[in-house]
């Protein structure tokens, strides 16, 4: 979904269009996204999630029918602060306090390629618009993961339960298949938009409201870690940690099915004047939802350039569009150095 809603390219003596979007989104809590991704070497500050949404997509529209190629990359991490605690002192060879960490990570994340068709339903004499989506896909990477426990300081001890599926082992760098999985998915998203007035417009979306991709051949860790008894003293018992795991080692590998939360968009438009229009938007991933608030100024036939705030990232957002095209730019912080969010995006509708 683009940060702006995107206008109708064809027009009446039109029924081709050419369209194409593409948007980046990347949010990160707890370290900025160079940091996130590189040392966590940055000041470390509150959060519990990081992720980012990638998609880009070419294809026409005829008489309200999409067809076209989508390509994706998604990325989700959730984690107790406790653990970003620990990975910032470890990280960076700071003294770790005599004490059990909450150790928690679940991340998931998928590279998928296909091609979507959706419908645009006009009803009220094409006021409302109610645009449902399907897409197809093939994937070979993919990676599901949830770690849950406790670690004790910089000791190698604790209680960690983990399960966890992939097309390559990235944690414990030993089960990666030897051919990649064979992935086929789909998802479904559905759109609406309603003019209520000339000057007052609401619009709604869901994404991946239904999503499921089927892996031949993914590989997989699943068990755990714990202390148990080992000897016994006069003054005490001695422990010893104990592992066990299932893995796909020794072509052990499975089918799965990966799937995903759905994503909610909701917005209100409304033109004050000849010259400025409004926009209120809300979304939500999970746990996350962002409120952001919109100014637009119009000038010429159809221009718009636009700028806003929005809540939870924190981040300002500019941009200028057309009928036929746009591109917006939202950060929290123009130094990317010290960015923890960035959104860029851009649409052509091109009618023939």
């Amino acid at each position: 979904m683009c940060a702006f809603p995107q206008a109708k390219g064809a027009d009446a003596t039109n029924d081709i269009e050419l369209i194409h979007q593409f948007h980046s989104e990347i949010y990160t809590e707890a370290q900025p996204v160079k940091a996130f991704v590189e040392d966590f070497d940055k000041p470390l500050t509150e959060g519990d999630s990081a992720f980012t949404y990638n998609v880009f997509e070419l294809g026409v529209k005829y008489k309200g029918i999409g067809l076209g190629a989508q390509s994706r990359f998604d990325y989700l991490l959730a984690f107790d602060p406790d653990t970003a605690l620990y990975t910032h002192t470890e990280k960076n060879d700071l003294p770790f306090e005599k004490r059990n960490y909450r150790y928690y990570l679940w991340g998931r994340q998928a590279t998928t390629n296909g091609v979507f068709l959706s419908y645009d339903f006009e009803l009220l004499d094409k006021a409302l618009v109610i645009t449902p989506k399907f897409t197809y896909f093939k994937s070979t990477h993919f990676q599901d993961a949830r770690v849950d426990g406790t670690i004790f300081g910089d000791e190698v001890e604790g209680k960690l339960d983990a399960e966890y599926y992939f097309s390559k082992d990235i944690l414990f760098k030993s089960f990666t298949p030897t051919d990649n999985p064979e992935g086929d998915g789909y998802s479904f998203d559905l759109a609406f938009s309603w003019q209520i007035t000339p000057d007052l417009k609401v619009w709604a979306a869901g994404k991946d409201l239904m999503y499921e991709t089927k892996y031949e051949g993914a590989g997989f860790v699943n068990g755990f870690t714990t202390d148990i008894p080992f000897t016994e003293r006069e003054d005490g018992i001695d422990t010893t940690p104990s592992v066990r795991l299932r893995t796909s080692a020794y072509d052990q590998e499975i089918e799965y099915t990966f799937e995903r939360d759905a994503r909610y968009y909701l917005g209100v438009n409304y033109r004050i004047n000849s010259r400025f229009s409004t926009t209120v938007k809300a979304r939500k991933y999970i746990d996350d939802a962002f409120v952001q608030a919109n100014v637009s100024y119009h000038f010429g036939e159809s221009w718009e350039l636009f700028g806003g705030y929005e809540t939870h990232s924190e981040a300002f957002e500019l941009g200028v569009k057309t009928r036929y095209a746009g591109i917006s730019v939202k950060m929290d912080n123009p130094d990317i150095e010290d960015a923890h969010y960035v959104n860029l995006n851009w649409f052509l509708n091109l009618a023939f």
